[in-house]
Parts: C-alpha cells; sequence; structure tokens
C-alpha cells in the first residue's frame, strides 16, 4: 500500500513523499525514525494499481556498473546519468530516468529511489544508510556482495531440485498411462473369462475403474486443490498456516527456522554495517520479509527497541530465531561488534542449511526411483499373475 507524507524536517521545511507501508501507522513511525515530524498521512491516490518491482539480476548489474564509476570519482548523478538507457531491462532504463530527474529537482538519491517506486525496500534502506555515514560506494558494494550470495544460494536450491521434480513428473505421466490406458485393456481380457483373480488383481481392476467413472469428480478435485494452493501460497493467511505446518514437522521446521535466521541475522548486518540504526532496520526487515510469521513478531520486536529493550532481549522473548542467532546478538551488542557478530552466525546457518539441503536432495532421488520401482514392479505382479496362472491351468 501506498501513502503520501506531510512532513516537517529538523530544518523546518515542508516536504512531501510518498511511501510504501501496511498501515499508517507504521509509515508514521518510520517518518519519526528518519527524525522528521509527520503533519497528514494519506493513502496515495491510484494505490489500487499495482507498482512492478525491478528483479535482482537487473538490479545487481547496474550497481557493478554504479559501484564502479562511484569508485573511479565520478559523481553520483553524472555516473546515473552515463547509465541512463543502458541494459535491457525497461522497467530499470525508465526508473533511472525518474531517479535522474529528482536528484536534478534537489532529492537525495535515496527519496529519488523511493518516488520511483520499483526499487526493492532492502536497497532503499542501504542507500539511506550509506547516505548518512557518507559511506555510499562500500555500502553499495556489502549489499551486491549479500546479493550475489543470495542468488547463488537460491541457484543452487533450485538445480538439486530440477531432477527430483522431474522423476515425480515422470511418475505421475505413468500412472496416468497405467490407469487410463494399461488397466482398462486388461479389464476387457478379463471380464467374463472366468480366471481366477487375485484380491490384489481384483482391487487394482476396481480402483481403475473408479478412477475412469470419477473423471469430473477428479477435475473439481484438482480445481479445488488449486485454488487450496493459491490461497495457501498466495495471501498472508494462507502463509502463515503453511509456516506453521512447515515449524511443526521434525527437523524440517529446524531447517526452515534456519533459514530465516540466516536471512535476518545478514540482512541486519549489511543494513548496520552501512550505519543504520538498529531499530530502522528492523523496522526495514520486518517490511521487506518473506515470512509472515517474522513480519507480526518483528513489529513486536520493534516495539520493544523502541521502548528501550535491548536487542537481543527482544529478539529471545519474541522467540523469533534460532537460539545461537539470539546468543550471537547479545555477544554482538556486548562487545560493540554487532555487525561482524551477525555476519559470522549467518555463514554458519548458510554452511548448515546447504549440508541438509544437500543432502535431502542427495537422497529424494534414490527415494522417488526405489518407490516407483516398487510401485511399478507391484503394479506387473498384480496384472500380470492371472495370465501365469490360466496359463498354467491350460498346461
Amino acid at each position: 500500500m501506498r501513502f503520501t507524507v506531510t512532513y516537517t524536517t529538523p530544518n523546518g521545511e515542508v516536504l512531501k513523499r510518498d511511501f510504501d507501508g501496511g498501515t499508517a501507522d507504521e509509515i508514521r513511525h518510520r517518518v519519526q525514525g528518519e527524525g522528521n515530524f509527520p503533519l497528514e498521512v494519506r493513502r496515495a491516490a491510484l494505490d489500487f494499481r499495482r507498482r512492478r518491482t525491478l528483479n535482482a539480476e537487473p538490479l545487481i548489474l547496474f550497481n557493478q556498473e554504479l559501484l564502479a564509476l562511484l569508485k573511479a570519482g565520478i559523481p553520483l548523478l553524472q555516473a546515473l546519468e552515463l547509465l541512463v538507457g543502458h541494459g535491457k531491462d525497461a522497467l530499470l532504463r525508465s526508473s533511472l530516468d525518474q531517479v535522474v530527474e529528482g536528484l536534478k529537482e534537489g532529492l537525495a538519491f535515496s527519496e529519488a529511489l523511493e518516488r520511483a517506486g520499483t526499487f526493492p525496500a532492502v536497497y532503499r534502506a542501504n542507500v539511506v544508510a550509506g547516505e548518512r555515514s557518507g559511506t555510499l560506494p562500500e555500502v553499495i558494494a556489502r549489499w551486491l556482495a549479500f546479493q550475489k550470495f543470495a542468488q547463488q544460494s537460491r541457484r543452487r536450491i533450485v538445480e538439486a531440485m530440477i531432477y527430483p521434480s522431474f522423476l515425480c513428473f515422470v511418475l505421475l505421466i505413468a500412472l496416468v498411462v497405467i490407469f487410463n490406458v494399461v488397466l482398462p485393456k486388461f479389464a476387457e481380457v478379463y471380464e467374463g473369462s472366468g480366471i481366477d483373480m487375485p484380491k490384489a488383481t481384483q482391487l487394482l481392476l476396481t480402483f481403475g475403474k473408479v478412477m475412469r467413472e470419477t473423471v469430473y469428480m477428479q477435475v473439481v478435485v484438482l480445481v479445488v486443490a488449486v485454488l487450496a494452493l493459491r490461497w495457501l501460497f498466495g495471501t498472508d493467511a494462507g502463509r502463515r498456516t503453511w509456516e506453521k505446518i512447515l515449524l511443526n514437522i521434525p527437523k524440517l521446521g529446524h531447517l526452515y527456522r534456519m533459514y530465516h535466521s540466516s536471512v535476518f541475522t545478514r540482512t541486519l548486518g549489511v543494513l548496520l554495517s552501512g550505519g543504520m540504526p538498529v531499530l530502522q532496520a528492523v523496522e526495514v526487515i520486518q517490511r521487506t520479509s518473506a515470512s509472515e510469521r517474522m513480519k507480526q513478531r518483528l513489529l513486536n520486536v520493534a516495539e520493544r527497541i523502541r521502548a528501550g529493550t535491548a536487542l537481543h532481549v527482544s529478539l529471545d522473548q519474541s522467540k523469533l530465531l534460532d537460539p545461537l542467532a539470539v546468543e550471537m546478538c547479545r555477544v554482538g551488542e556486548q562487545s560493540s561488534a554487532l555487525p561482524e557478530m551477525l555476519d559470522h552466525v549467518a555463514d554458519f546457518f548458510d554452511q548448515e542449511v546447504e549440508k541438509a539441503t544437500t543432502a535431502v536432495t542427495s537422497l529424494i532421488g534414490p527415494a522417488l526411483i526405489l518407490f516407483m520401482g516398487i510401485m511399478v514392479l507391484g503394479l506387473l505382479v498384480a496384472v500380470y499373475v492371472p495370465l501365469f496362472n490360466a496359463g498354467n491351468m491350460v498346461k
């Protein structure tokens, strides 16, 4: 949801900007967290139009080029003007045009990015941190390193799931062919033949007959299943339900918690390294998290931090992260090395998740092949045993 905010700066200027967020109170807290005073918060006009967000790949490529220009000593505005029109992504090109126009009007880089409305919130938060600390190139470099790692991890998981997915597809096709082509042929052969059929064969033929006679019912069930999946993964309530299911599954729930602990600690470490305050960094992660459970609990964490509670105490009370992550936060706060500790624990979680994912995906393939073999063997035995019995009787 997009809101238009009229606010005053510490210098007394009255400005107006658009913000993305869930509620007006959330936006008001964000404006106050930036050191400004909100005068009016209202829903932006034409909010029913869904704004697109830049894909990761073109955004990473753009920042690599921008970082190279900034390190070469070229001013930000001139560097952006050099990059305008480059790249194959049309959304990025149009967004850069808006950003350059905003800079020429006197907006800060982060304000111009927010007005464009297509840059991810975590990226904008990093830019804000870089502007405030005067280390924009270093912050962009850290953000790039984080994004490259995230892309590689995502790619490894996708590649690991290709083979099991292919096996599942083959199994599904095989079952469809068996129940719709093979079994009807054998049912015709056995019908009225007087062959004594084992109970397994009778059960299999009956099941095949039921499957063929309830095609419309199966279509209805399939449609209901698709709608249920869309609700489960496409709505906030559905995603919360799915997360509860995952967390209650032994081993898998622990792995899921470790994964989100890794994402949280690494993102928080990047934001804090750029000079962003803890409270504002937690609010940024709360807005951008893919986990509905994390979004809800980080609201409480932010409120506790705002009330003066330490970060590790707030996280411990929320029961949000793996206990190791909370402990590392405590050590980092006490040693004034919180970003470094967060990076260390994120590296550990990433290694554990990668090892567990590799182990699971390496077992899925053989397990599916074994399952397919047993199922096909059982079907063949159930179908052909009556024929063998009939042949023996003839002899």
